[in-house]
């Protein structure tokens, strides 16, 4: 009896061993082929499930040695996990800090950043995503970690537009806007496109293939239900506010971090114009000299609506969309009227950004005096917040006509010509 039961323990001891041995074989194998067979991730936003939302990871050398993920959560999600690919046959799960931003205004979805600390001994390129610690994830692609190689700054100005969407036509104030910010210093303009009209997407395709502008897709409708509204208010069956423009203004500060020495932020009817200076680089030289701990330079935005009818300036009437040489009557500056700020930052001090200020940066943030600068925000028609006794004749924008209007109307010429 005694010899039967030594020969089972040792059998079983012994087929056990051999199960432990088995199974982490077939692991790391199952790994490897996984690992190697994996696609890489190419949409601007994949979904892990259905609360978790990848946009895309960036090295974040700031803190330590990070890597900083822009994703857009639901509010309930608590965990996750980085999974660090260091070798073909070697996965290291890290379980990320969830900071959500402080702006989601009510929607129950908003944007976080998962920040991930990289693990010792780790050379990887690619990682993925879990919300729970499995050697069977549900995730199925790789996403390559940006910024992790060094880069040279190749430009000065990038400007950063998010979203267009409603089938968005407004096809002569885009490019009236495209050629400004290029007169002005930008040799990069970054749009996030949701959707919009064929007349646009064939202005988008022209600065494309003019090496100005990059169009990243912007398909959050596929994903969540959108709001044109910044904020909740009951009743509404939206899931997150605004196409989700504070994500998608947080990517395209880390997608330009070390590619652009200041990166621009505002919508497209905006354009933030120098009072005394001609163009962005005198401008920020005089800031810098007047400011130099600064950051984030804010810059107040003063409505510019229709107020030129004659036919001075309406020299495309067969292109839709808003004509701003036509706009020289803004609103006052005061302090009894909301106006609110764009901004021009050091994309390397800046960990976090909103639409009209940043949450978290180093230095400082300066609100620059409006006889140096202003966010020119054209507008098709007068705003029901806009009263006309608060209006001013301001015609700042047409110190430009001279470079713009040729620049212009050589672009009309080659995409919508009269026949």
């Amino acid at each position: 009896m005694w010899m039967f039961l030594r020969y089972m323990l040792w059998t079983l001891s012994i087929f056990g061993g051999v199960a432990v041995i088995f199974f982490s074989y077939h692991v790391q194998i199952r790994q490897k082929m996984r690992s190697q067979e994996l696609p890489i991730a190419t949409d601007t936003i994949t979904a892990l499930d259905h609360r978790t939302f990848i946009i895309s990871p960036y090295y974040e050398p700031r803190l330590g040695q990070l890597v900083r993920v822009i994703a857009i959560l639901h509010l309930s999600v608590k965990e996750l996990y980085c999974i660090f690919r260091c070798s073909p046959d070697q996965n290291v799960f890290v379980r990320a800090q969830i900071d959500f931003h402080r702006d989601n205004f009510g929607f129950p979805y908003g944007m976080a950043s998962l920040l991930c600390a990289e693990p010792s001994g780790c050379d990887y390129t690619y990682m993925s995503f879990s919300s729970i610690i499995s050697t069977n994830t549900s995730q199925d692609l790789l996403f390559k970690v940006r910024n992790r190689q060094p880069q040279t700054i190749s430009s000065n100005f990038t400007v950063c537009i998010s979203t267009l969407y409603g089938n968005y036509n407004n096809v002569l104030q885009m490019i009236q806007s495209i050629e400004m910010y290029k007169i002005l210093g930008a040799s990069r303009v970054t749009i996030y496109k949701t959707n919009c009209s064929r007349d646009v997407d064939k202005v988008l395709r022209h600065y494309i293939d003019e090496g100005t502008l990059e169009v990243v897709p912007w398909p959050i409708d596929r994903h969540l239900r959108t709001s044109k509204m910044w904020k909740y208010t009951p009743g509404l069956t939206a899931e997150i506010g605004y196409f989700g423009q504070i994500t998608a203004l947080n990517d395209c500060l880390y997608r330009n971090m070390y590619k652009s020495k200041f990166v621009l932020l505002n919508d497209h009817d905006e354009i933030i114009l120098p009072i005394i200076d001609r163009d962005w680089s005198s401008l920020m030289e005089s800031l810098q000299k007047q400011f130099p701990d600064t950051s984030v330079f804010r810059f107040e935005a003063r409505v510019f609506l229709t107020s030129d009818n004659s036919s001075k300036f309406d020299l495309w009437p067969h292109v839709p969309g808003v004509n701003i040489l036509r706009h020289a009557l803004p609103n006052r500056v005061n302090q009894t009227m909301h106006n609110p700020r764009k901004m021009i930052v050091n994309p390397r001090k800046v960990f976090e950004t909103s639409v009209h200020y940043a949450p978290k940066y180093d230095g400082t943030s300066t609100n620059v005096p409006n006889n140096m600068a202003t966010t020119f925000h054209g507008k098709g028609s007068w705003g029901k917040d806009v009263a006309r006794e608060d209006q001013i004749w301001d015609d700042i924008l047409r110190k430009y006509n001279t470079s713009l209007v040729p620049k212009v109307d050589g672009v009309v010429q080659k995409l919508f010509p009269l026949h």
